[in-house]
């Protein structure tokens, strides 16, 4: 996927006749194309470690002596942003307090469960909605499950001319105007900060889209 991607949360949505209202005014309003169905899974795994003493695991005795710099607490959460299934399946893990954001292959959650005594799972959130696809634009649209709670709606906006956020929220916006209701309370997922991840804040790919959603969770407290 290339282009500029913004990942919003409508946190009032109403699930399925929030989801069909979305639909009408993107395939009747906007003429829009439906692409078919859209799925996304984000799951919280957790250490009794942290990033920097995982790291030095491979230490040797001889360097023991050595003071050792703690992390913080959220050094010992790890998030898996996983989005499609099968072979078109891709999978992101953020770390390390979101400083680090990796491309896995499929194969690598399976390994993570098998390290029960280093990561633990402890919640996944699941959003399945549509994908809709305009003359320079793709928005996707899902319901929002934390464990067995409805959070409200999903919505991601591509705008694949340009790939820089910066001049591209603009008409993002006016996208989002078209179809959402006016008195929609949404969370714009501001403050994003690509540079803490060393990520190019002017250039986006699909690892900022996958740091979008965790920053969005953490800083809304969904997981």
């Amino acid at each position: 996927m290339t282009g500029s991607t913004w990942v919003l949360w409508w946190k009032d949505a109403q699930g399925t006749a929030s989801l069909g209202l979305l639909q009408e005014r993107l395939l009747r309003g906007l003429r829009a194309s439906l692409r078919g169905r859209w799925s996304m899974d984000i799951r919280l795994f957790h250490t009794p470690h942290n990033f920097v003493e995982l790291q030095q695991l491979k230490v040797s005795s001889s360097e023991s002596s050595q003071p050792i710099t703690r992390g913080t607490a959220s050094d010992q959460s790890m998030y898996l942003v996983a989005r499609g299934q099968g072979a078109t399946r891709r999978q992101y893990f953020v770390m390390a307090s979101n400083r680090v954001v990796i491309e896995t292959e499929p194969e690598m959650e399976s390994m993570i469960l098998r390290l029960k005594n280093l990561w633990t799972p402890r919640q996944t959130a699941r959003i399945e909605g549509y994908s809709y696809e305009g003359n320079d634009w793709v928005i996707r649209t899902g319901n929002l499950m934390v464990g067995t709670s409805y959070k409200g709606l999903i919505i991601e906006i591509n705008y694949l001319p340009c790939s820089n956020p910066e001049l591209t929220r603009g008409l993002m916006r006016e996208l989002l105007m078209l179809i959402l209701p006016h008195d929609a309370f949404v969370d714009p997922n501001n403050g994003v900060d690509y540079r803490r991840a060393s990520l190019d804040p002017d250039r986006m790919t699909d690892r900022h889209t996958a740091y979008q959603y965790v920053h969005l969770f953490t800083q809304s407290s969904l997981l």
